[in-house]
Order: structure tokens, then sequence, then C-alpha cells
């Protein structure tokens, strides 16, 4: 069982960017040239305990989940993982299905009536499920293990009308441009480069 808290244990650069509001696509788009995601599955699968409460479930079932690897100079710096139920990705939820390698805050930053609850952290150990999963979809879409055997990671709940979606961001590359970016990032858009999933 992943231990998830509102305290964010981490250090120096690697904090402020756990910590960090706002769209963490447009934060890493602007710490290189050139930002891409590639979309590792989506579809229904088996949901963790700890998502299905976080969704509001009183048991584990099948939902829809989309996970992709984050990109910077084609380098992967995070994994990120965001369940929501079935019924919810075919309604309020449903733009998530046709994103394809778009980030996920296309729609979460420039859609209104999206709430976001505060942030939960969390230390992702080598003995834990989640911990496994990440490095097992690591692995097959970059071919390199996971350097590191605890993660940080993050995840927030973004909620539109009744309908809740789990969003976790794993920061699980260890020499990743971890440096704070400038503000360049709110002066221009993106540069996004299509990855084949």
């Amino acid at each position: 069982m992943t231990a998830w808290s509102q305290r964010n244990v981490q250090r120096g650069n690697r904090k402020r960017w756990l910590g960090a509001a706002g769209s963490l696509s447009a934060r890493l788009a602007g710490a290189g040239q050139c930002f891409s995601v590639q979309v590792l599955s989506q579809g229904l699968q088996p949901l963790h305990p700890d998502e299905a409460r976080a969704l509001g479930l009183r048991r584990s079932r099948a939902g829809y989940v989309r996970e992709v690897l984050l990109r910077v100079d084609a380098t992967a710096v995070v994994f990120a993982r965001s369940v929501t139920t079935h019924p919810h990705s075919q309604g309020p939820w449903r733009a998530i299905r046709g994103l394809g390698t778009r980030p996920l805050a296309d729609v979460l930053f420039r859609q209104h009536a999206i709430a976001r609850s505060p942030l939960q952290f969390a230390s992702l150990r080598g003995a834990s499920p989640l911990h496994r999963h990440v490095a097992r979809a690591w692995q097959g879409a970059t071919g390199a293990a996971l350097a590191s055997r605890t993660l940080p990671a993050r995840r927030s709940v973004f909620t539109r009308g009744a309908a809740p979606l789990l969003v976790m961001e794993v920061f699980a590359a260890a020499q990743a441009p971890w440096g704070w970016p400038t503000n360049k990032w709110r002066r221009r858009a993106p540069v996004l480069a299509r990855t084949s999933a």
C-alpha cells in the first residue's frame, strides 16, 4: 500500500518540481527545446486499491487508464498515469480518449469548471506494487532499468461536475533536467514532438 501525504519531503529543485501548481507539461517544455508525450497504454485496466479510494469507489474495479512518458529533448523524465471510471471516460472525461500524443494538460488547464484537489506526495519504494508497475513500464518504453529504488511521486484529483479524474506523476529519471526552468515557459507554447505509442 502506497502512503500518500500532503507533505512534500523532497529537497531543492526536485521539491519545487513536485510542489509546483499549474501545468507540469508547460514547465517541462520550459526545461528544454522539445517536449513530447509517449503513450504507453490506454483503455480499461484494473485499478489499484488506493486509486479506487481516491475516486470514491468502495471497491477496486476496472477503470479507464492512460499511461504516458513525458520526455524533454527525447529523454524520458516523468511517468504519468491518469485514471477515471469507465462511465466517466464516456461522459465528462471523454476528451482523454482522443488525446493521442497531446498532453493531458490540454484538457485540464484549458477547459472551464474543472477543480483540483491539493497535491499529495509519496516515495514509491522498490518492493511496492506501484513501483514495480512503473519500473516495468519504464523499461519497456526506454529499454533501461530505473536508476533509483525510491521514486518521488505526486497525485491530485481533478473534478468536472461530479466526475473525478486521478492524475499521478512519477519523477522517475535520475539524470533529468531538474533545474528550475526560466519564465520562458510562460511566454511560449510548448514545442511538441510526436512520439509513437
